[in-house]
């Protein structure tokens, strides 16, 4: 009996504890993992986040913390690692979702609860400015002829899943070239070095602006306001309606739900800060909230699209 007593005082001393450390979150530094290297689309918009995100915390800060490696691998598996205790947050995107069924990575994505997305980029065709393709329709035709070279950030991301998808729905062949990171990918593209890239559109256009690439298409379901005369992936007759990539918070499962609550409040709040709108808007990534049932759900569905292509394609490990 004192033995089962004592069992239950510390199960509900744990209990307590657990509680008191939600209401009082955070009391230390927070580290906001990135799996990617500096300079792409997710470092970009991770670090406009926490610029906002500090000013209004008290005492403590996000601190960025580039883990790259494995198109992702590396900095999702420290954070599925971690302590479920909010402090350590995964700049999620959508490779969270393909990367254990493309390269056997030891997490799944249930292993990760949506905190909130803050953005939905979708995917455009980009071609070096001096390229013989000035359409989409030329791009593909000669995709159907012989492969074009197209750089990824690595298998299984959201750029080698579209162009898997626009091979589901077209007679194009592409060979993928995977590259640590956007830097690498630019240079590959402006180049001449690579054919073309399938990248998100906040990522594409800083350089479509400058002139340094072309952009052929856009897949989304109307067009964007930024680009009038870049067609839809519809209009230029591939039949997608939306491939988009998210991003977003996520943290390790197990994670108090309050303290999932008050990270995505904070979300919200940051995403309502005119400067961040302004900055993130300026930086070409629309910003776009939705709370951690909204994420779940978009979450779900790119798993549902990007299984079949995964099965189809016989990539799965």
């Amino acid at each position: 009996m004192k033995k089962l007593t004592a069992l239950l005082a510390t199960s509900l001393m744990v209990g307590m504890m657990g509680s008191a450390s939600a209401a009082d979150f955070p009391e230390k530094d927070i580290d906001l993992i990135v799996p990617f290297a500096p300079g792409g689309g997710v470092d970009t918009t991770s670090r406009i986040i926490v610029e906002t995100a500090n000013t209004l915390l008290e005492g403590t800060e996000f601190n960025v913390v580039n883990r790259a490696g494995g198109g992702g691998v590396v900095g999702q598996t420290v954070a599925s690692q971690a302590a479920p205790d909010g402090y350590t947050v995964l700049a999620m995107t959508s490779s969270v979702v393909t990367n254990p069924k493309l390269k056997g990575a030891s997490y799944s994505v249930e292993d990760f609860l949506p905190v909130g997305l803050y953005n939905l980029d979708p995917s455009v065709i980009v071609v070096p400015a001096d390229s013989p393709f000035e359409t989409a329709q030329q791009f593909i035709a000669a995709a159907e002829e012989a492969p074009l070279n197209i750089v990824i950030a690595g298998i299984g991301t959201s750029h080698h899943m579209g162009g898997l998808a626009i091979q589901q729905v077209t007679d194009a062949q592409f060979n993928y070239v995977p590259t640590k990171g956007f830097g690498q990918q630019l240079q590959a593209v402006l180049g001449g070095h690579a054919d073309g890239a399938l990248w998100p559109l906040g990522e594409a256009s800083s350089q479509a602006k400058t002139g340094g690439v072309r952009l052929l298409a856009i897949a989304s379901d109307a067009r964007d306001e930024g680009f009038p005369d870049v067609p839809t992936y519809q209009e230029a007759g591939i039949d997608i309606r939306i491939w988009a990539t998210f991003r977003g918070w996520s943290v390790p499962k197990g994670t108090p739900d309050d303290v999932v609550a008050k990270l995505s409040d904070l979300l919200r709040t940051v995403n309502d800060t005119p400067a961040y709108r302004e900055k993130m808007s300026g930086a070409g990534f629309k910003p776009v909230f939705r709370d951690a049932d909204g994420f779940q759900q978009i979450v779900d569905d790119y798993a549902a699209l990007t299984s079949s292509i995964i099965e189809q394609s016989g990539l799965g490990q």
